[in-house]
């Protein structure tokens, strides 16, 4: 599935990138000129949908952007990214940021050819967030877990069924590529007799996705580098919405105000319900608090999964989690501002978009916001709420899911295991033997908490931990070669040594459970330092969100034990959400339940980007190898790539972006219309 271009090829991958440059521009292509975008049926009609994705570094503001911001029309060219209005390197899809939008029907099959160009060597995964891959874990795009990463110079076929429909997104899940631009989103709609909504709204406007995400006015790699070696801040700069913002200044030339990049726009039509889908790319500790002036909020899904509606003024976002809300156009005709206001480390930081009515002057907006945390109300999922009896707080937990429980893990006896997670001080090596060249070590050593006291002694350091250890990724594949990686390095999730509490531990962490065991976490942020919650992501499955709660600013996973066995932690049974993303709050606790029923090795991380790179990670294998299914043919081992064929010819998908039925997805085609008649059923 890897092809690697051969010497003849590289004149063919030039003009590649050339052909690129010019089909594949800021303009992106509106999704329903793809095939696969479609009004969805039922009995499903499923399609195999086809995309090829180009992945190369690229800039914002570039040469390509002519006279941007001062001419509207140069903003829009082809391949010009203006973003906030700040230059700076970005990784692009087709030359997209955010990179090309799928949006197809349940029970379709996704292929998607993945083109590695990054001109700095650098190695490629993309996982598909919120699809749980039942089926196919070979395609979920954890690198060295469930593939090896794409070299430089090849490429990869993820085929895969869009079986659970809702709100997702795409993303690299290599390295800092995520926060470097290497993103877009994912959408599988319903027929309208499988979607429980469908008669609460009039519009579901492809143009009604909401891509939040905060950024960086440099390369991510290089802030890291900066917060962790020279104590410079990890806040982001801006925040975008779609892709747009306002940061950098251009002056006018004339006296007047500076002129700035434009913002997003939303067009709703007077008098009519719109479904908006929101998604939350934040790769910082950056929770968004998210409103519409004068409007409020009604949520229907949550991760994908639907539940009843619930009316709220604000919606608070963590990192990838993703909200479906409708939004009534019942005010005065005219402009309104959608707000963001970022927390946590990001205080500062603030957004907005224009919802403009149509048939009214867009230019015509309101003045920007004085406050934008001024706004008041009932908000959903609050961010580390010690207090949540007042009515205007509305706890995850509290919301109430549609999908029944047919799995039975609100009814049946259930498995509980108990997880740590916090960012933690600990010792680690002398100075002498300190900058190792290992490049596995080399990855969490924090020099910002080296003291005077350390120096010759011992030092100090941040871990960011799961179960007090770091996570250390195998050096093969482990879902294909697990014979291949030396057993030293795995650690069981239920016994880590204690020594770990105060010195450094890494290895590849796993929390066995067995094929349809039902499970309970009990996930404990210890609050060591920093008033952070941590958005917690599971791949491969959906979990019911039963209790969350925060206790004080520090919490002991021994306590919450104790709690337990005394009955002091109350546990919501009836209809809780089914959510792949929670937040576990500072000196806290959240519990998930879900049925182990889709085997594979899984992985379960902090979704902050630099703490997931660090280590905050661990993996949850179901069932064994048998329980798999076959290995895809041709399926590359690490280190192992194929020498000869063009990106194009072992693929055989030709990224036409066309619908077509390909004979290597036949199969998959019929499966996957299987599974939804099954899901269907229940």
């Amino acid at each position: 599935m890897y092809s690697s271009l051969s010497k003849r090829m590289k004149l063919v991958f030039s003009l590649t990138v050339l052909w690129a440059a010019h089909c594949y521009g800021e303009q992106a292509p509106h999704p329903s000129a793809h095939e696969c975008y479609r009004t969805c049926s039922w009995p499903p009609e499923p399609m195999v949908c086809n995309y090829h994705f180009s992945v190369e570094w690229f800039s914002t503001m570039s040469v390509f952007c002519g006279d941007c911001p001062y001419n509207v029309t140069d903003c829009d060219a082809d391949n010009c990214i203006p973003l906030n209005g700040v230059q700076r390197p970005i990784i692009t899809v087709n030359r997209l940021m955010p990179g090309p939008s799928i949006q197809v029907c349940e029970g379709d099959v996704i292929n998607v050819t993945v083109a590695n160009h990054l001109d700095d060597h650098e190695e490629l995964t993309i996982h598909w967030h919120g699809l749980h891959q039942v089926g196919t874990p070979y395609m979920d795009g954890v690198p060295k877990v469930t593939q090896c990463p794409i070299p430089y110079g090849s490429s990869f076929v993820y085929t895969f069924n869009a079986s659970n429909s809702g709100t997702h997104y795409w993303h690299a899940h290599t390295g800092f590529q995520r926060a470097d631009g290497c993103l877009g989103t994912l959408i599988v709609r319903q027929a309208t007799k499988r979607n429980p909504h469908y008669d609460s709204y009039d519009v579901d406007d492809p143009a009604h996705i909401l891509l939040l995400q905060d950024i960086f006015d440099s390369m991510a790699l290089s802030r890291y580098l900066g917060h962790y070696l020279v104590k410079l801040s990890n806040a982001p700069d801006g925040l975008l919405i779609n892709g747009h913002g306002q940061r950098a200044q251009f002056p006018s030339g004339d006296g007047e105000a500076p002129v700035y990049t434009a913002r997003e726009v939303l067009h709703v039509q007077p008098g009519k319900t719109h479904r908006f889908r929101m998604i939350s790319n934040i790769v910082t500790h950056c929770p968004l608090q998210v409103s519409v002036d004068d409007h409020t909020l009604s949520v229907i899904a949550a991760d994908g999964f639907d539940v009843m509606a619930e009316e709220v003024d604000i919606i608070t976002v963590f990192a990838a989690e993703r909200y479906d809300f409708l939004l009534t156009a019942n005010q005065e005709a005219g402009n309104y501002w959608l707000r963001l206001q970022g927390l946590g480390d990001c205080s500062t930081s603030h957004e907005v978009a224009l919802i403009n009515y149509i048939g009214t002057d867009v230019e015509a907006t309101p003045s920007l916001p004085d406050d934008y945390i001024s706004v008041q109300g009932v908000e959903l999922n609050p961010y580390n709420a010690m207090d949540l009896s007042s009515p205007l707080k509305m706890p995850i937990y509290s919301l109430r899911s549609l999908i029944p429980d047919t799995d039975e893990v609100l009814t049946s006896e259930v498995n509980t295991y108990y997880l740590t997670m916090d960012v933690n001080n600990v010792t680690k090596y002398s100075l002498d033997n300190y900058f190792t060249p290992d490049p596995m070590r080399m990855r969490s050593h924090d020099t910002e908490m080296i003291t005077g006291d350390a120096r010759g002694r011992g030092l100090r350091l941040t871990s960011n931990q799961l179960n007090h250890a770091s996570f250390l990724i195998p050096n093969a594949n482990l879902l294909t070669q697990y014979d291949d990686i030396d057993p030293s390095v795995f650690c069981d999730a239920t016994n880590i040594d204690p020594g770990c509490v105060t010195s450094y531990c890494e290895c590849a962490q796993v929390l066995t459970v067995e094929l349809g065991e039902n499970v309970e976490l009990v996930i404990v942020d210890e609050g060591f330092q920093f008033d952070q919650s941590h958005p917690l992501h599971m791949h491969g499955y959906g979990f019911r969100v039963v209790a969350q709660a925060r206790l004080g600013t520090s919490l002991a996973v021994e306590d919450v034990k104790e709690l337990d066995r005394q009955g002091l932690i109350a546990r919501n049974l009836v209809d809780p959400p089914v959510k792949d993303t929670v937040a576990v709050p500072d000196g806290g606790y959240t519990i998930v339940r879900f049925k182990a029923n889709n085997p594979g090795w899984w992985a379960m991380h902090c979704h902050l980007q630099l703490h997931n790179s660090l280590g905050m990670m661990l993996l949850i294998h179901v069932g064994d190898d048998s329980d798999l299914p076959p290995v895809p043919d041709n399926f590359p081992t690490c280190n192992d790539w194929s020498s000869s064929g063009s990106i194009e010819e072992e693929t055989g998908t030709g990224g036409d972006g066309k619908g077509h039925v390909v004979a290597g997805s036949i199969v998959l085609l019929i499966a996957s219309w299987i599974a939804v008649m099954v899901n269907s059923a229940m």
